[in-house]
């Protein structure tokens, strides 16, 4: 089977292009997790309680962060439907924000993965405090590197996290692998539409994908569904969040020009960062010359009942 050919639409990807998958991995744990090793403090003036670092799914402009991203994490586990004792595995976990809504909400067995020893803090002081401790493990480490048996999980989440990472045919060939029968993978993240739209290789992407997030690589929503494809899995749903993306980065703006001072007093020209890239990221979403989809794809026979998703309309 031949390689899908993915384009290189910046300098910094033709770069990831050059290095050996070692080389790349260890860029990546590198360069990705400084923005995220910075204190979670300043993170919480930031997102919602959870610490969700990706879209919330909005239903009007008047509605507030916390709705968005309670209704998100609803949304996602009804596409998800874990069954008791269900193992999961959250590749870029974060500070625990959908891994343990997920183990809350359900019976499920949950190991996540981060490249910030920071946030694996967070998330397994969370998952003690709030009772999952038992059925929660985060571990500090790149999913290239993980071995795991064939066919051990049942759900595999990448929420914003992906886009992070420059192997994604490797990724999903894992995922293959990795997947039971009827097992889900669902991704949450950004994409560029396959038509250009503006300059992709301006010093503001730059800016964005190098300076404040490490790495980036974002493909076409068309060249990820056929790399899942060609994993061996089933497109379920594909769902596009770009209007609440670009609300969501909305809040995010007024939360970091609310608390500048006490950001800025944590870390020195960290709150003009977070400023600059979000906004820079909000008008191309607003403009659509960047996109953002929520994908749900199964392992042969779905598990789940898509014309019967229990989907709410409002957070619960």
């Amino acid at each position: 089977m031949t390689a899908i050919d993915l384009g290189l639409r910046h300098p910094d990807e033709k770069v990831a292009a050059q290095r050996t998958p070692e080389e790349q991995r260890v860029h990546e744990a590198r360069e990705v997790a400084q923005h995220y090793e910075h204190n979670p403090d300043i993170f919480s003036l930031v997102l919602d309680k959870r610490l969700a670092y990706a879209t919330g799914v909005f239903l009007s402009p008047e509605e507030d962060l916390e709705t968005a991203q309670e209704r998100k994490y609803a949304r996602v586990a009804a596409k998800l439907n874990i069954q008791p004792g269900e193992k999961v595995l959250d590749v870029g976990c974060g500070w625990g924000s959908l891994l343990l809504y997920l183990a809350q909400h359900t019976k499920g067995e949950f190991h996540g993965i981060t490249l910030s020893s920071k946030q694996r803090e967070v998330a397994l002081q969370r998952a003690k405090d709030w009772g999952v401790a038992d059925r929660v493990r985060v571990d500090l480490t790149h999913v290239e590197k993980l071995d795991p048996a064939p066919e051990s999980y049942d759900v595999l989440l990448f929420s914003g996290s992906i886009v992070h990472m420059h192997n994604r045919e490797a990724i999903h060939q894992l995922v293959g692998r990795t997947l039971k029968p009827g097992g889900r993978l669902f991704i949450s993240d950004c994409y560029f539409p396959e038509q250009v739209r503006g300059d992709r290789d301006s010093s503001a992407t730059r800016y964005i994908f190098v300076t404040a997030l490490g790495y980036c690589r974002l493909l076409s929503l068309s060249e990820e569904l056929g790399l899942i494809e060609r994993a061996g899995l089933d497109l379920l749903h594909v769902e596009d969040l770009t209007s609440s993306y670009v609300q969501t980065l909305g809040h995010w703006i007024d939360n970091v020009r609310k608390n500048r001072e006490r950001i800025e007093a944590m870390a020195p020209g960290f709150a003009k960062v977070l400023q600059g890239y979000m906004t820079v990221a909000k008008l191309s979403f607003a403009r659509r010359t960047a996109l953002e989809y929520m994908i749900l794809a199964t392992k042969g026979a779905p598990k789940v009942h898509v014309a019967g998703w229990p989907i709410p309309g409002n957070a619960k």
